[in-house]
Formats: C-alpha cells, sequence, structure tokens
C-alpha cells in the first residue's frame, strides 16, 4: 500500500503549525522582532484563507477534523 499524499489543506496546516512554532520561539526569545511581524501577517493570511475567524485567528486557537492522517476539515466558529 503506497502512502497517500498530502492534500493542499495538509500542506496548508502544516505550515500553519510552523508558523505558529516560529512565532512562540520568536516571542519567548525576545529576538528577530521584524521576523516576529513578518511570521504573524502570514499567519493571519495563511489561517483566514483557511477559513478560520478573526477570533480564532487572534486567539491562535487553530483546530481541525482528521481521518486517520489526512486532515477532513477546518473546525471554524
Amino acid at each position: 500500500m503506497t502512502p497517500s499524499r498530502p492534500t493542499d489543506l495538509d500542506k496548508d496546516w502544516q505550515e500553519l503549525m510552523f508558523l505558529c512554532t516560529k512565532e512562540t520561539e520568536y516571542m519567548r526569545g525576545e529576538s528577530h522582532p521584524k521576523l516576529l511581524e513578518l511570521v504573524r501577517r502570514q499567519i493571519e493570511s495563511l489561517a483566514g484563507r483557511m477559513g478560520f475567524s478573526a477570533s480564532q485567528i487572534e486567539r491562535r486557537q487553530f483546530r481541525a477534523e482528521r481521518d486517520g492522517e489526512p486532515i477532513m476539515r477546518i473546525l471554524s466558529e
């Protein structure tokens, strides 16, 4: 059985989680203020395109429904 290819939604989710991790790192280290601002803008843009509400984006509360490995849908408010 061949592993399934990641969907666009899976790729977007992985990128969003990566960006959130970077945001946390930059905030904790109080370093790279320009990179932090760039990462924040990317999170807001990507999360908005994915269908998350403005309040979810502001709170950084991103959730998705999975069926095994692939993400089936985004859980928005």
